[in-house]
């Protein structure tokens, strides 16, 4: 295992069941309380490894909870940092003070999972491992790495553009999916999935 698939799967039980598993983690989260600081959400769903956390993140990018302000550029900043430890092949996401405790709305959260629950288990039942160095390869790792330090920089200055944060968010989902079940299938329809994203930024 290289350095880079080392910090993805860092003390991480991934697979299928892993994608429902994050949607009921973030349910959890936002029981009981009206809000949730971005620092408990990448604690708590981050132990499990940057796959799982990406693939929080990047569902919550495509529904219009990443919308809210300041929720998609917090999003991205925080995208932009796990790119940077891939690359760099460290384990954990350090983020600075101010975005560790920016807010989301607990009642958005919960109706975004309520949302993401019967999709994720549609989804869990058709991920499986194959095209691996899709998913694992160093070189695709830093492709990805490098691709989520663009998006995530880019979130937080397009970020309020009502579009683009799903259009961002939809490749990083399938890249999140692949990593975490080792499904290199889904990491090359993140890679096809990029080019609305990229023609849309670029022509705003």
């Amino acid at each position: 295992m290289n350095a880079h698939t080392a910090a993805l799967s860092d003390a991480a039980d991934t697979g299928p069941d892993t994608v429902v598993t994050i949607v009921d983690t973030l349910d959890d989260m936002a029981a009981d309380r009206t809000s949730i600081p971005f620092g408990d959400v990448v604690e708590t769903i981050g132990a499990q490894g940057f796959g799982p956390l990406l693939l929080g993140l990047a569902a919550l990018l495509v529904l219009p909870f990443g919308m809210i302000p300041g929720v998609g550029g917090a999003i991205g900043l925080i995208m932009a940092v796990i790119g940077i430890q891939i690359m760099r092949g460290r384990r954990g996401v350090w983020l600075p003070g101010f975005i560790r405790r920016r807010r989301m709305p607990a009642r958005h959260l919960r109706r975004a999972c309520s949302f993401l629950r019967p999709r994720m288990q549609w989804l869990s039942h058709r991920l499986r491992p194959r095209a691996t160095p899709l998913a694992e390869g160093s070189v695709s790792l830093r492709i990805i790495a490098l691709l989520l330090i663009l998006l995530g920089l880019s979130m937080t200055v397009l970020g309020a553009i009502p579009i683009l944060p799903p259009l961002m968010g939809i490749p990083v989902l399938f890249f999140a999916l692949g990593l975490t079940t080792r499904d290199g299938a889904a990491v090359a329809l993140g890679y096809l999935l990029l080019l609305p994203a990229i023609y849309v930024a670029t022509t705003m």
